[in-house]
């Protein structure tokens, strides 16, 4: 029987990308630690946690002065490959990560999240100001995020029963790009997918984060989510909908064998900027999501399938939103569940 990824009482929750935009780490606390799924929130408003250099940090030889820079030397880049020792990050770049655990509390699900190898390796330049997009720096930042895996498993054990983990991959179409345009030698979309895939730990419930346009991420007939390794994929379905008339047929069939196998998806409907609502956030919701859904079964995407399968979620994280607004996201995320329930009754 196929392992079913997502939890049963998980069903139609809220899944948090990460990022809000307030700047004082104890405000999120309350209402994200009382989620069904609570999780990292993370405040990219403070330098030390954005998404880069809260693990880039660790390495020797990283600067940040003015870009991303780091100028290696062989004995770190070896120790960083060839040393499997977990790698911590301290608290002054995971604030929100040891005030969960400051609790006192177990929670019987949690969500985390850092940063996948593609991206560290577009953001990130060397001394000459070059790109760090190479087969050896993938492997690189695979090996320093995968130690550091590891080390919010051990962390999170401590206080947590069952761990999502979620790879946020924002670079990887850019990536895909450099290399269909030949900037990047040697280099096989496919082959960065299953490092990016090495770095999770077999404990946890793999998940994975790509706010660019999903629609087109095909290596010749192969998806590279759908026809992937099962986990749960997050994507945006406000900016990239569904769409019948671009290989949507094929993509719904691969969605549904995706699911079957295993995975899940993270439905990314509700706008992650203020502006995006012209009423309240249950509302706004209901008609995305029921948008969506009807978008998806277009495609010839199986609803109940998927909906026993599904996540509700922001299109992207929420730095840009006010803090009223994630608030009140947050807040009203315990009636998520049965929203969802209600708009797949109406869907036909």
């Amino acid at each position: 029987m196929v392992r079913r990824l997502l939890p049963e009482e998980l069903v139609g929750s809220f899944f948090g990308v990460g990022s809000l935009s307030v700047n004082d780490p104890e405000k999120p606390l309350e209402y994200v630690s009382t989620m069904r799924l609570p999780y990292w929130y993370q405040l990219p408003a403070l330098p030390e946690e954005d998404m880069v250099r809260q693990f880039a940090y660790v390495i020797d030889g990283f600067e940040d002065e003015e870009l991303f820079t780091l100028d290696i030397d062989v004995h770190t880049f070896q120790e960083v490959l060839t040393d499997d020792t977990p790698i911590e990050i301290d608290a002054d770049h995971a604030h929100g990560l040891y005030l969960m655990r400051d609790l006192g509390r177990r929670f019987e699900f949690f969500k985390t999240q850092q940063t996948a190898p593609a991206t560290m390796c577009f953001t990130i330049r060397d001394p000459d100001g070059h790109q760090l997009i190479s087969k050896s720096m993938v492997r690189f930042f695979a090996s320093l995020m995968r130690r550091i895996a590891v080390w919010q498993y051990q962390f999170l054990k401590n206080f947590c029963d069952t761990i999502i983990l979620c790879q946020d991959d924002p670079a990887l179409g850019f990536v895909i790009q450099m290399i269909r345009r030949g900037e990047v030698s040697a280099m096989d979309p496919r082959w960065i997918v299953r490092e990016t895939d090495s770095v999770y730990p077999s404990e946890i419930i793999p998940s994975y984060h790509y706010c660019e346009d999903w629609r087109t991420l095909y290596e010749g007939e192969k998806h590279l989510l759908w026809d992937g390794s099962p986990k749960i994929v997050h994507i945006d379905l406000v900016a990239y909908p569904p769409d019948p008339d671009e290989k949507g047929a094929e993509a719904g069939e691969k969605i549904n064998r995706f699911i079957e196998r295993g995975g899940a998806i993270a439905l990314g409907v509700l706008p992650n900027v203020d502006d995006g609502y012209k009423s309240s956030v249950l509302e706004t919701l209901r008609e995305r999501l029921t948008a969506t859904l009807s978008r998806f079964v277009e495609c010839g995407v199986d609803k109940d399938l998927l909906a026993e399968n599904a996540l509700i979620s922001t299109q992207c994280g929420l730095s840009r939103a006010s803090p009223r607004l994630a608030e009140e996201i947050h807040r009203t995320s315990q009636r998520f569940p049965e929203v969802l329930r209600d708009c797949v009754r109406q869907t036909t």
